[in-house]
């Protein structure tokens, strides 16, 4: 017994040998770092980190299919007329930490195409911010003159992105802002300067806002062209289910900030060649449903050689699905019948924001 054990424990270390001899040797890989994309919080939702940078960046625009038809603007052979529109703003944000407050660059380029046939790229915004609580702006930006109430039924703002730069503070819920605008030839009413002058203006806020649904705004503007000043206060107040907005608008004459009337189109109405000297216009805006917020609106206008009309209308505004909004603008103006003008007008509004 003892010999056949002795038998069976040699056979069983040979065989460990010869198969320890027969296996592969053992190579460590080393493992290969991920460079994995991180989150970046410290500036809200949506921001990441530029790989191996202290530089957050975040992506968001929107995608918007627009039909519009009629309007107060579309006299004599275009009554009744309409178009369609496609347009996309896509924002590249760029923010970073620094010993003086954030930096932040914004680049939002924009597309727009026409059912007519034309088409548009241009810069929505492009401009430097340094500082939070008190803050330098510069570059190519909106003013506080292309804000308007909730709705976009109102006349009382202009489309004004000038080469700018901004100082502005903003604590608790105060803030006020003054910017230096370099005008646009083009935009400065009255037919416009000539091509390649350089002229200045002023505009700015001092507000007061606690919310969306709670504030007190300012704003003011001086047109160095044109040597004349417009004024707009307007406040928002949290009233039963909804919000109600308030503005009003004074021009001195022609400027840039403001509404006026010398588009060729206005050429066979009695307010042809004139501005918008007084404006008074009110919404109010609620939710019917949790996807559905209603806001009618009226406005009374004076231009500047005494012709007054009134405007009235509503903006319907449906969540379909999350960032994806159906809105529908009616509106129509109370003017003579003499004046030979399109009194409804409108547009719908798919939209989608990212």
């Amino acid at each position: 017994m003892k010999t056949r054990e002795l038998l069976i424990a040699s056979a069983s270390l040979l065989a460990a040998a010869g198969g320890a001899k027969a296996a592969d040797p053992v190579v460590v890989i080393e493992p290969v770092a991920a460079n994995y994309v991180e989150i970046c919080d410290a500036f809200g939702s949506g921001f990441f980190y530029i790989p191996g940078t202290e530089t957050c960046l975040s992506f968001d625009g929107y995608v918007r299919f627009e039909v519009d038809a009629g309007g107060i603007q579309t006299g004599g052979p275009l009554d009744a007329d309409w178009t369609t529109l496609t347009k996309t703003v896509f924002e590249v944000w760029a923010k970073t930490d620094t010993e003086l407050g954030t930096l932040t660059s914004v680049i939002a380029p924009e597309i727009e195409l026409y059912s007519n046939g034309s088409s548009s790229i241009t810069l929505d915004d492009v401009y430097l911010n340094l500082g939070d609580d008190v803050y330098v702006r510069a570059g190519y930006f909106k003013s506080f003159w292309d804000q308007d109430l909730y709705g976009e039924l109102d006349n009382i703002d202009n489309t004004t992105k000038y080469n700018s730069i901004r100082l502005g503070v903003h604590v608790d819920h105060f803030e006020a802002a003054l910017q230096i605008d370099a005008l646009d030839p083009s935009e400065a009413g009255a037919g416009g300067f000539p091509a390649g002058s350089n002229k200045l203006a002023l505009s700015g806020r001092l507000g007061y806002v606690v919310s969306d649904s709670q504030y007190l705004k300012l704003d003011a503007a001086y047109d160095s062209y044109n040597e004349n000043y417009a004024i707009r206060p307007w406040a928002g107040f949290g009233i039963g289910p909804g919000t109600f907005e308030i503005a009003g608008l004074y021009e001195s004459g022609f400027i840039s900030y403001a509404p006026d009337f010398t588009a060729a189109n206005w050429d066979d109405s009695p307010i042809a060649g004139t501005y918008l000297k007084y404006a008074v216009a009110a919404n109010y805006y609620f939710n019917v449903t949790d996807k559905l917020v209603l806001a009618p609106q009226t406005q009374y206008n004076v231009a500047s050689n005494d012709k007054a009309f009134w405007e009235a209308g509503a903006v319907a505004d449906w969540e379909i699905v999350d960032n994806f909004h159906a809105r529908l603008n009616a509106n129509y103006a109370f003017i003579d019948d003499d004046w030979n003008q399109q009194n409804w007008f409108g547009w719908f509004r798919l939209e989608r924001d990212f």
